[in-house]
């Protein structure tokens, strides 16, 4: 499910936050959590946030890294609305519980971090644009909903991602393998070959395939256009790339 920054599903998002948790502490101070929208999405399962005037990252259309079964990718850093499954947790400091609204209201100050939700990435639509919707029958994709990004990285070069420029940061997302249809944001204009096509769904870049690059996705299809219009009222109509004749 779609600005840039990746999405998921109950029983698959729900790896990201503890994955990434693993990285680093995460420190927040005792608060209230702020007053939130929630609401069901048409043609997807579960309960989303939609996640107001909040700094996020946007993952969708980025590539990423895997090293050691997780992937880093290098998302844009951006400010407005965006939506996310809830992601709840049993904050011990924290009354009533969190969730991800929880997390990201104050995260840039109180822990080095903001956390990877989704908007409908502004290149994904148009002749011109850069990015576009690929269908995979199969393969591997980065799910980065949830995932936390650290603002150390912003600015940075590393062995691991390069450079990264000051809009930009580093998040841990959690591998996905299946062999079922899922999607993912990847690089437009479309591929002219199969090949090249198999390789942006990730056919040959599991969880043990260190250092494969991997493309953002989602576990089902048109989850980005379907969360874009939960979030926005309606969705663009974006980029579409199938694979072509071998």
């Amino acid at each position: 499910m779609p600005r840039d920054h990746g999405v998921r599903l109950p029983t698959l998002l729900a790896t990201s936050l503890r994955a990434a948790s693993i990285i680093v502490p995460i420190i927040l101070l005792p608060e209230a959590a702020a007053s939130q929208t929630v609401k069901t999405c048409p043609g997807l399962p579960g309960k989303f946030v939609i996640l107001e005037n909040q700094p996020y990252a946007l993952c969708a259309g980025a590539q990423s890294v895997n090293f050691n079964e997780i992937t880093y990718a290098k998302c844009a850093i951006l400010h407005g609305n965006s939506i996310s499954l809830p992601h709840n947790f049993p904050f011990p400091s924290l009354r009533p519980k969190g969730n991800i609204n929880t997390v990201n209201q104050r995260a840039p100050q109180a822990g080095g971090y903001i956390v990877s939700t989704y908007s409908p990435p502004a290149g994904a639509t148009g002749p011109a644009g850069d990015l576009a919707v690929y269908t995979c029958e199969g393969g591997s994709y980065a799910q980065c909903d949830g995932g936390l990004c650290f603002t150390s990285t912003t600015g940075k070069t590393s062995p691991l991602w390069g450079d990264v420029t000051n809009s930009q940061i580093v998040c841990s997302c959690p591998i996905q393998t299946s062999v079922i249809t899922f999607q993912v944001m990847g690089p437009f204009p479309c591929p002219t070959t199969a090949a090249e096509f198999d390789s942006i769904c990730g056919t040959n870049g599991g969880k043990f395939n260190s250092g494969a690059t991997i493309y953002i996705g989602a576990p089902l299809t048109g989850a980005f256009e379907k969360l874009a219009a939960c979030l926005n009222g309606q969705s663009p109509t974006f980029n579409n790339c199938t694979r072509p004749p071998r």
